[in-house]
């Protein structure tokens, strides 16, 4: 009898311990930590884009407010977490918006914008790097029209894609053209047309050096998220048929290459007034795209998105938190396949924050460039976000499994209204929540109890009556989301998030509350601790 509890004893440490390592490794694998802020432009500062030109150097350009927005740019030096700049260089002396920058090696690059000095033309210009002098070439005009929200990426060696906003026509559409950099000198190809109806919020991606994707507001079909392929054969371009990514009014659009044939990207989902940070992934299998599942890596107000990727599995999304004060703030997510696992949110700025731009450096390190609005007046800002390298985990010294112990069934067959369960047999982090049992009827609800701050602040429950059932019980109540505090009419659906989380206001109508398909009978009454352990979105 000794033995079997002494082995009872060394796999139940075994697991305990197993359950703390994989629970470290993953907070590990999707934690991200920042330097001091350092201010690249000490006057009013937007319309940013920053390019990697080494792992320890960059290039941010930008609207320059306190010089009557002329465009101009530094470039960065990176050593361990702090950032230097050099000199500060005009490459347009008239107002610039609509900036876009890509690198062509680590001493030269191409920026493309709308020059506002020069009847909004779409024009680009090449820069040469010596250390942290710059020189440019002559100005080369891409687009003789108004030009908007302008997208570069590099397809190979000196060639590169140019998508943007054409307003010529008065339909404002949605065109591309290749350009080809010999020195300091920029030829063109013809233009064409991806999306013949007014576009905005567009982003261009190059997947292989004969295919991009173009992702974007399609303002000319209710302002729906709208992706379409273009193949690249020489500097003619065709394009496949348009998918929809997202069925909604879809703003600050970001993407970002994972593989020849896969891309993730971000955006702000305006469907249901909610406006909350939502990613996905876009597949793509000739001209057609395919998407997987929606994931809101903000579930609130979000604006300000910047995507880019640290491998083909892993990405980082920088945003402006509208829901929490407009803070800045960044999320990594894992992938694999077309599935995301989102990390926690990590504050780079935790003040009002405007435009961004997140650049990947490196392997561990990437830039963030944004409008810093708390304490200065909107000055250009940078800061280092460093993600950890996770060395891979030995192979473990294989042991003789033992015999199992067979886990005893529950007895509890019977619940009541009131009552407190959890199944403490799952091997996941679920095996800690605890849920209150409501019963209406034949009807049969659960409500998870937050966190055990909340738990304690209900002076009739008690740990001791929490019961043990199996999963088969737990999933025969129906989870409730509905709540309203005692003596207050105002019912919040609630988004729980570990140990926090969310509540949103249903401000409708009884008979609104009905035709969307809520349940009266499924509405908890709960205290003011247990309401306000939940954000208001």
């Amino acid at each position: 009898m000794l033995k079997l509890f002494k082995l009872a004893l060394i796999i139940i440490t075994i697991s305990v311990a197993g359950f703390f390592v994989s629970q470290v490794n993953a907070q590990t694998d999707t934690e991200i930590t920042f330097g001091s802020e350092s201010p690249f432009n000490n006057a009013s500062t937007s319309k940013f884009s920053v390019a990697k030109l080494s792992s320890d150097k960059f290039v941010v350009a930008y609207q320059d407010g306190g010089e009557a927005n002329k465009g101009n740019l530094v470039i960065g030096q990176v050593s361990g977490q702090a950032i230097t700049y050099g000199s500060e260089y005009s490459f347009n002396s008239g107002a610039t918006d609509y900036i876009s920058l890509i690198p062509i090696s680590d001493t030269k690059f191409v920026i493309a914008y709308q020059d506002r000095g020069d009847n909004h033309y779409g024009t680009i210009v090449i820069g040469e790097v010596d250390g942290t002098v710059v020189t440019f070439g002559s100005e080369y005009i891409f687009n003789n029209m108004a030009t908007e929200y302008v997208s570069l990426d590099l397809v190979s060696g000196n060639e590169f894609i140019i998508a943007y906003k054409d307003k010529r026509t008065g339909t404002s559409q949605g065109v591309a053209v290749v350009g080809e950099v010999s020195g300091t000198g920029i030829t063109f190809g013809s233009e064409y047309v991806f999306n013949g109806s007014n576009t905005g919020y567009l982003d261009l991606v190059v997947l292989a050096s004969d295919k991009f994707v173009v992702v974007y507001e399609d303002q000319g079909y209710s302002s729906h998220g709208r992706a379409v392929v273009g193949q690249i054969d020489n500097k003619i371009l065709s394009f496949g048929s348009e998918y929809s990514f997202n069925g909604a009014a879809t703003k600050y659009i970001s993407a970002v290459k994972l593989s020849s044939n896969k891309f993730a990207l971000a955006y702000r989902d305006e469907g249901g007034g909610l406006n909350y940070g939502i990613m996905l992934i876009g597949t793509v299998s000739g001209n057609s795209t395919s998407f997987g599942s929606e994931y809101a890596f903000n579930p609130t107000a979000t604006k300000h998105i910047s995507v880019d990727s640290f491998s083909v599995d892993k990405i980082a999304i920088a945003y402006q938190d509208s829901g929490s004060s407009n803070y800045g703030r960044v999320v990594m997510a894992n992938i694999e396949s077309s599935i995301a696992t989102l990390g926690s949110e990590y504050s780079f700025n935790p003040s009002n924050t405007g435009d961004i731009h997140l650049t990947v450096l490196s392997t561990s390190d990437s830039v963030v460039v944004y409008q810093d609005k708390g304490g200065v007046p909107n000055y250009g800002t940078g800061i280092i976000g460093s993600i950890p390298v996770v060395e891979p985990e030995p192979e473990p010294t294989p042991i003789p499994e033992p015999e199992p112990i067979p886990e005893p069934e529950p007895e509890i067959t019977d619940l009541n209204d009131g009552d407190l369960i959890r199944n403490s047999n799952v091997e996941d982090i679920t095996k800690f929540d605890i849920y209150i049992v409501k019963i209406v009827g034949d009807k049969k609800f659960k409500r998870l109890i937050l966190s055990p701050s909340v738990f304690e602040s209900y002076e009739h429950l008690n740990w001791e009556d929490v019961k043990d059932v199996d999963q088969l019980t737990i999933n025969a109540y129906t989870t409730s989301d509905l709540v309203r505090t005692d003596g207050d009419d105002k019912v919040y659906q609630l988004f729980p998030s570990g140990d926090t989380g969310t509540k949103q206001w249903l401000n409708i109508t009884a008979q609104e509350f009905i035709d969307q398909g809520y349940d009266e009978d499924s509405i908890y009454e709960i205290n003011a601790t247990d309401r306000d352990a939940y954000e208001e979105n």
